[in-house]
């Protein structure tokens, strides 16, 4: 996948950096997701197959995506948006931004405790392709494994 920026006037997506790490603490923690720790970001860095986005509004950051990819598939890790900037189609620039990486499948698995981010993806075309019984621990859930095929 190139390294590039998508921008507009108002909104812009690029790679986090260390710097950023704090904030993107602070929507983890706003949104109830796992901290991503430092040491783990580092070792990301070096990984080709590792990518971690950014989107930035008015020079703050609203939302992150984190993800994985080889060749021709991407697997969505963790994504979020703040808050205050949900159901207003900012999750769904991050997730346009896949889309435009020359993918062939974006897979994604959801606890089916998150109505919201179920429905999200639902409204992406996201297809239900399985179920991981007893996956999350806390609370305890399910997770359905989602696919969006032949992205491009």
């Amino acid at each position: 996948m190139e390294s590039h920026h998508q921008q507009t006037n108002m909104w812009k997506i690029s790679e986090v950096t260390v710097k950023d790490l704090p904030k993107i603490n602070e929507l983890e923690n706003e949104l109830n997701l796992n901290k991503t720790k430092l040491n783990f970001f580092n070792q990301t860095l070096s990984n080709e197959n590792f990518k971690f986005i950014k989107l930035v509004l008015e020079k703050k950051i609203i939302g992150f995506l984190q993800f994985s990819l080889n060749k021709s598939d991407c697997d969505i890790i963790s994504i979020g948006v703040s808050k205050k900037f949900q159901k207003m189609g900012h999750g769904k620039l991050l997730v346009e931004y896949l889309k435009s990486s020359n993918l062939k499948n974006i897979f994604v698995e959801v606890s089916t405790n998150n109505i919201n981010a179920i429905m999200f993806y639902y409204s992406l075309n996201f297809l239900k392709i399985g179920l991981r019984k007893n996956y999350y621990k806390k609370p305890k859930s399910d997770a359905i494994l989602l696919k969006l095929e032949n992205v491009n």
